[in-house]
């Protein structure tokens, strides 16, 4: 039975990570400085709790699955070393150990982002495939696009940054109202385009990854549909049946106004069986279920 170490575990893609794992017949350990209220032991054989450089010299992996790592594009560009220390410097100790003690596959999770690398999150992760690439055998890098929806246990932890979560809490009465963050982009209709994921979707592709590497430079991680901000909110308040209040604000330093799949640039390790639509409303649901 394959071994695989997945870091950041009690996060939101590390927990639905290590339950698709442990459900496909892996033997799953995990790693994680923070703690959550995702409780993953349940699928895991082995949990560390801790920086990774104190527990997993001492085993050996078949593959590493590394999702650690600082995600917020504005605390990047306030707390620029912060994100290079995280995201590069403890990309190199992964791949620096792991690679030379008998694992010969790493699965890195990067972003969208690097196509336009603007923030210092972005250019941390640009740098870090580059590591990658250069000291593992073989290994995928997965640039995610936005990442949505849950699946009904496992929810996103921390202070929250991505639109559909905002726009969820926004329809539950947790917030007061919901910010766009500037009007004035050169789209159809003043805001925003991205690509939106199913994390659903998205973790069945790393497991696929686990059997077969990818070795080419990067994987593009999203649906091939885009939608602006505005369209995502109306969406969750069609799928919620609230009304709720919209705030238009300025621009957001380190953000750009598109960022899209290149054309014919889909990977082939997603199967993309969920909609926008799914991905609002299972947010939608995980918020009822905290306000109760």
């Amino acid at each position: 039975m394959k071994k695989i170490l997945v870091t950041g575990c009690n996060g939101y893609i590390g927990s639905h990570t290590v339950k698709a794992l442990k459900q496909a017949g892996y033997q799953v350990h995990g790693i994680d400085r923070t703690y959550s209220m995702n409780k993953v032991q349940r699928y895991l054989d082995l949990y560390m709790h801790g920086d990774a450089n104190d527990f997993t010299k001492a085993y050996r992996y078949d593959a590493v699955v590394h999702l650690a790592g600082y995600i917020s594009v504005e605390e990047s560009v306030e707390q620029p070393f912060m994100y290079f220390n995280n995201n590069t410097l403890g990309t190199h100790w992964q791949l620096h150990f792991n690679c030379t003690n008998g694992c010969n596959n790493f699965i890195f999770a990067s972003t969208a982002a690097a196509f336009n690398p603007v923030s210092p999150y972005a250019q941390s992760k640009l740098m870090a495939e580059s590591l990658v690439k250069a000291m593992a055998s073989n290994f995928t890098i997965f640039r995610f696009f936005n990442v949505a929806g849950n699946n009904g246990e496992f929810e996103q932890i921390g202070k929250p940054t991505h639109l559909i979560k905002i726009a969820a809490e926004t329809a539950a009465g947790v917030r007061p109202y919901i910010s766009i963050n500037g009007t004035d982009w050169d789209t159809e209709d003043g805001t925003c385009i991205r690509d939106y994921i199913h994390v659903s979707d998205l973790v069945e592709g790393i497991v696929r990854a686990v059997e077969i590497p990818s070795n080419r430079e990067y994987e593009c991680i999203g649906t091939g549909k885009n939608y602006s901000v505005r369209q995502v909110i109306n969406t969750m308040k069609k799928i919620s049946g609230v009304d709720f209040s919209v705030v238009e604000g300025s621009r957001r330093a380190g953000d750009v106004s598109s960022i899209t799949i290149p054309n014919g640039m889909l990977s082939e390790y997603i199967n993309c069986e969920r909609t926008l639509e799914d991905m609002c409303l299972s947010a939608y649901k995980s918020e009822l279920r905290r306000v109760g």
